[in-house]
């Protein structure tokens, strides 16, 4: 069964036992019915760029009640505030259920490399973590870790809960990188962190997917703001840790969205 027919399936039994709760299984997240939030708002790739994220933030009208929102993953990395960036969306994600928050791959390379190092010992720059962008996070953890380990631990313990895909209703997907369409998702848990071209180029489904992982200036060098991709693929990764990058986070209803800073090649959503 493919992952399209698995997040179907599951939808349809969500549906018939009339359940309006989200899902969560395995790092998969089913939403049985989109229309049952007022807005449906994605952020892309923070990086650890935690002033950028504030700016975000204090522009974006969420409403924890009447809203659905969901974090892309690459939280950490490349930024010196990682740490902070993880507190706050942790606790958006314990402070309300409409809270889905993804992994992305530079997650997945900090949990790696503290399978066998510790916060005490002293950086093992040889592991390819610290050398993408991983020291900045190490010592924003290590400062955590000093200061107080419980929240050190907390964090860690958060990172290792994050899901891997959401389905909301039939209309949209939010994955990290992407998927690989004729294969199951159990197949594929890791895939899903790093995937690129084959995804672009093999994705023909009928529901929008929601990634980040690539940021757009990827495809153009002057583009700061999400792209829509023709076969129904937006990349909301508009470079957070780049020279003039932004953080955006997307309503995917109306396709509008809210940026770190002012970009006029966005419009800008002040009433959702």
């Amino acid at each position: 069964m493919t992952i399209l027919e698995e997040i179907a399936e599951k939808r349809q039994l969500l549906r018939a036992s009339k359940s309006g709760h989200i899902y969560r299984e395995g790092g998969l997240v089913i939403v049985p019915d989109s229309t049952a939030f007022r807005r449906i708002l994605a952020i892309g790739d923070i990086h650890g760029n935690w002033q950028r994220f504030l700016s975000l933030w204090h522009h974006v009208p969420y409403d924890p009640q009447e809203d659905l929102l969901v974090f892309l993953g690459d939280y950490i990395d490349r930024g010196a505030y990682s740490a902070e960036v993880l507190q706050m969306v942790m606790k958006l994600a314990e402070k309300s259920p409409h809270v889905i928050t993804l992994t992305g791959n530079h997650e997945a390379m900090m949990m790696h490399y503290f399978q066998d190092h510790s916060i005490r010992e002293p950086m093992d720059m040889s592991h390819g973590w610290l050398r993408s962008g991983g020291q900045a996070t190490f010592e924003s953890l290590a400062r955590v870790y000093q200061s107080d380990p419980g929240i050190y631990h907390r964090l860690l313990e958060f990172v290792l809960s994050l899901d891997h895909l959401a389905a909301v209703g039939e209309e949209y997907i939010f994955t990290h990188a992407g998927f690989l369409p004729q294969k199951s998702y159990e197949e594929q848990v890791d895939d899903m962190l790093w995937i690129r071209t084959e995804f672009y180029e093999e994705y023909t489904g009928r529901e929008t997917v929601v990634i980040g992982h690539t940021p757009v200036q990827y495809f153009d060098e002057t583009r700061h703001h999400p792209l829509l991709f023709r076969n129904h693929i937006i990349d909301c990764d508009t470079g957070s840790y780049l020279p003039g990058g932004r953080i955006s986070c997307l309503n995917v209803k109306k396709m509008t969205c809210w940026q770190s800073e002012p970009d006029d090649l966005c419009q800008d959503d002040r009433n959702g």
